[in-house]
Parts: structure tokens; C-alpha cells; sequence
């Protein structure tokens, strides 16, 4: 039920604003489809796929990773705010990951920091040794603020200018923005109109605190009394769980070093398996419209893809 509220949440900020205009000519939906245990489903076609806009039933081309796909255009954006400190000690360790598991040879990835301000740590690159040295760059910075919403605006700006690509966001990140001038909607808006998926790698800050193995010295001490104001910051809505489940994305949680790496692992196996339907639009009416995808087959199938497009 909870996923439920959260998906209606980022339909109805996405569908609220009519004045919002885009062209769209070839849309693209990747769709990641799974059996009712969790496992990717392969050897789909066109014929299997069923695909609604707004209601009406749209012809579209299907393309796998083993038939050929536009290459991964992935921008990886870590928290950096002095709270998470000890998570970043774990995000360098991944930096060697980012191209065998996920972009490969044809794609490229880059890095981005957020605390109280956006830094670009590495643009994008197919070079896995310039990615790696990116990650070791990461610092903590202002202690509690995290700009994640004007990260996002900034990152689906810049990936929205390369073409012919699959525009992939992963936040590593706490669950909630900090101060971020940029609203929900805006970013959901931008995230839509761009084609952009955003996966969330999310944590507590509190939780990962303690499994650190060598503290760092010249870290702050752990406020306790902030700790609890925290847990009351908890109640709000979700800000990667929007995000994520307005573009077909999701969140992928962890705790200590081994769920970051499950993490990585689990997204790359994803984008690899996935099934990218295209299509050109027929329909005439201008602002957003709700895609629906299902599955022909007899079956208990999961499937996970973007809920709309803009027009």
C-alpha cells in the first residue's frame, strides 16, 4: 500500500502542471520485468509487450542489452554533507565497479558531490581509471546540508544534452533532501522530460555511522540529541522514493560496505537486463501522458518502467 501512495504522490506532481510543453518524437521506455520471485525474465519480444498511452494502444519496437541498446549515460551523485562521513569512506571503495558492471565499453559514467553546494567531481568518461581517481576525491563537507533536488536539476540538465543514450541517475544519498532551492516537482518535471531513470543507493546516516571499521580521527563526534531530531525529519515524504518511482527507477538500501556493493551489482544487472520499448507518439494532445505496460503472456510477472512521458 505504501508503494501505492508513493507512486500516486509523483503522478499527481507531475500531472498537475498543464502548462508544461514538450515535443516528443521517439520516446523510449526501458522496462525491467521480473517473475514473483524477483528474477529477470528474458527472452520477451514485441509480440509480448503491450503498451497504453493514455488508454490507447500504441505499436512499439522492443531492444535488449544482446540485441543491441543505446550505451548507459550514468551520473553517480554521492552526499557529501559531514553526516555522512563515514559512508563516503565506502562510496571511494566503488569507484573500480561503475564501468565492468554497469556502463561497460560503449557507455560512460560521471560523478557529482552535493552538500551545501553541487560539485562535478568527473564528467562523463569511459575512462575507468579517471572514475576511480573521482571517487577518491570525495570529502565531507557543510555538516548537515544536502542540496540532493538542485544535484538532480543539475545532473538531468547535463544528460539531457547527450543524445542517443540511456540517461541513468544513481543518488547516494539519505533518503530526504536538506535545503535544496530546487522543488520535488520541479526535478520530477525535469527527470520526465529528459528521459532520465533515477536509482536510489540509500542509507541512515546514524546506522552507517557504526559500521565503519577505522573511524576516521578527523571526524566530528556523533550528535546524539541531533540524531533524535533526525527521526523526526523521518516522517516526511520520501524524496528518492518520488523520484525513483515517477521514472521507473528505485531504491536500493544498504547499511554496510557488502550492501553498497549488492547495491552497484544489482543496478548493473538490471540496466542489463532490461527491455527498451520505443515508440512515436500518436496522440496529438499536448502535456503529460500515462504510459501502461503489460505483458501478454499467461504468468505472474512484475514490471517496473516510467509512468508517463511530456508532450
Amino acid at each position: 500500500m505504501r508503494c501505492v501512495i508513493v507512486f500516486a504522490v509523483a503522478v499527481s506532481l507531475i500531472a498537475e502542471d498543464p502548462k508544461f510543453d514538450v515535443q516528443s518524437r521517439l520516446v523510449l521506455v526501458p522496462v525491467t520485468v521480473l517473475d514473483a520471485k524477483g528474477r529477470s525474465i528474458d527472452g520477451l519480444d514485441a509480440s509480448d509487450f503491450v503498451l497504453l498511452d493514455n488508454g490507447r494502444p500504441l505499436t512499439a519496437a522492443v531492444d535488449t542489452f544482446t540485441t543491441g541498446v543505446a550505451p548507459i549515460a550514468l551520473v553517480i551523485a554521492v552526499q557529501s554533507a559531514g553526516i555522512s562521513a563515514a559512508v563516503l569512506e565506502k562510496v571511494r571503495k566503488i569507484g573500480a565497479m561503475i564501468q565492468p558492471l554497469i556502463t561497460g565499453e560503449r557507455g560512460c559514467a560521471a560523478l557529482v558531490s552535493f552538500d551545501e553546494r553541487v560539485r562535478w567531481l568527473q564528467d562523463c568518461t569511459g575512462d575507468q581509471d579517471a572514475l576511480t581517481r573521482a571517487f577518491q576525491k570525495l570529502e565531507p563537507g557543510e555538516e548537515k546540508k544536502a542540496v540532493m533536488l538542485d544535484a538532480a536539476q543539475e545532473v538531468i540538465e547535463r544528460l539531457r544534452k547527450r543524445p542517443k543514450v540511456r540517461r541513468v541517475l544513481l543518488l547516494i544519498s539519505e533518503s530526504r533532501d536538506r535545503g535544496s532551492e530546487t522543488s520535488l516537482k520541479g526535478a520530477v518535471i525535469a527527470a520526465q522530460t529528459a528521459g532520465v531513470i533515477v536509482y536510489a543507493a540509500t542509507y541512515s546516516a546514524m546506522k552507517t555511522a557504526f559500521t565503519t571499521k577505522t573511524p576516521q580521527t578527523d571526524s566530528p563526534p556523533m550528535d546524539i540529541l541531533g540524531g533524535i531530531g533526525e527521526l523526526v525529519r523521518l516522517g516526511k515524504t520520501k524524496t528518492t522514493e518520488v523520484l525513483t518511482s515517477s521514472t521507473g527507477g528505485t531504491t536500493l538500501p544498504f547499511t554496510r560496505q557488502k550492501g553498497l556493493e549488492n547495491a552497484i551489482e544489482k543496478l548493473g544487472a538490471e540496466l542489463h537486463t532490461q527491455y527498451v520499448l520505443s515508440f512515436t507518439p500518436e496522440a496529438s494532445e499536448p502535456g503529460y501522458h500515462r504510459i501502461e505496460v503489460r505483458v501478454a503472456r499467461r504468468g505472474e510477472f512484475v514490471l517496473r518502467a516510467r509512468p508517463g512521458y511530456w508532450r
